[in-house]
């Protein structure tokens, strides 16, 4: 199982659209979501800087799959026009970054001790 944080920021004026966006998910893109193997997904919000969470089992493979969608398509031409880039602080021109764990409670027993 995959757990992966997407980072991005939006433009100050595009925070009330994003949220709005949200509030007004396409029913078509959360089918999409799930059959792409998405398990879960968070999504939080601190002023501009948005991260999504994102569970699945290979996370590469979902996103594939969901990204070959015309729902997701849409969904991301508009989510895409909110965005600005980051370069000083992502160290990327992308304005999607995402981030693997580099430690996670699940990897290690009961007793504290990190699985094999």
């Amino acid at each position: 199982m995959e757990v992966i944080c997407e980072m991005m920021r939006l433009k100050p004026e595009s925070v009330k659209d994003y949220i709005d966006l949200h509030d007004n998910t396409w029913p078509d893109l959360v089918i999409a979501i799930r059959e792409a193997g998405f398990i879960e997904e968070y999504i939080y919000i601190l002023d501009n800087l948005v991260m999504v969470v994102m569970k699945c089992e290979n996370f590469k493979d979902s996103f594939s799959k969901l990204e070959e969608t015309d729902v997701f398509k849409d969904w991301d031409i508009k989510v895409r026009e909110m965005l600005i880039s980051d370069e000083p602080f992502f160290h990327t021109k992308n304005v999607l970054l995402d981030i693997g764990p580099v430690w996670r409670l699940d990897n290690f027993d009961g007793n504290g001790v990190l699985k094999s």
